[in-house]
């Protein structure tokens, strides 16, 4: 079974691969640490399990994961983070993330995680799982990205994380013209004035980090 590991920070990387291979048995192909490099990696490769950072350099964490949603559904995917919040944990979960795992965990949590599943099961760290059973209560949230398709909400997340519109285009391989209408249709969906606008909501629905 091959693993691809898209992560920033070189000793839990290194500590994840350690894992995976001297306790499982498992073959690391790759080890990336931009969200950019480890999606192309992906999609040409074909892992069987994706250990996902989600606060990453280039690509964000939750734009790869939609994405490898959209292009390899079936390729099982774990998402780390040192925090999760309501809404990436909802929507990682809709989609279907087969695990959620905070860095803080301890190394049989870790352990015990990557077994689950590996055997077809979910995992959700209880972090993670709390924050699941909690109802999202902004209702600017919810009536937000409610109106935006998909591509949309990512067009949103990358313009938050600082992209331009010919990189985004060069992310998806689509042209330029196409995103700016999807930043045209997001603007006029939400009543927004331009790309200012566009990264704060984006701050305010969590799509990114604030530092």
């Amino acid at each position: 079974m091959n693993v691809i590991i898209i992560e920033d920070q070189i000793l839990f990387r290194e500590f994840t691969v350690s894992i995976l291979t001297n306790d499982f048995g498992l073959n690391v192909s790759g080890q990336y640490d931009d969200g950019e490099s480890g999606l192309e990696a992906c999609l040409e490769q074909r892992p069987d399990l994706v250990v996902l950072d989600i606060k990453i350099k280039k690509l964000g964490g939750l734009t790869v994961f939609n994405r490898l949603k959209d292009q390899a559904p079936d390729m099982k995917v774990i998402i780390v983070s040192a925090h999760f919040n309501p809404e990436i944990v909802k929507a990682t979960v809709e989609r279907g993330v087969n695990g959620l795992v905070t860095k803080n965990c301890t190394i049989e949590s870790l352990k015990n995680a990557i077994g689950q599943i590996l055997k077809g099961a979910v995992y959700y760290s209880p972090e993670a799982y709390n924050l699941l059973r909690q109802p999202i209560t902004s209702k600017d949230y919810n009536d937000s990205l409610e109106m935006l398709t998909p591509r949309e909400k990512d067009v949103l997340q990358m313009v938050g994380e600082g992209y331009t519109s010919k990189e985004i285009a060069q992310s998806f391989g689509l042209s330029v013209r196409t995103i700016d209408a999807h930043r045209s249709n997001i603007m006029r969906k939400l009543k927004l004035r331009g790309a200012t606008d566009m990264t704060r909501l984006a701050v305010k629905l969590k799509l990114v980090s604030q530092d």
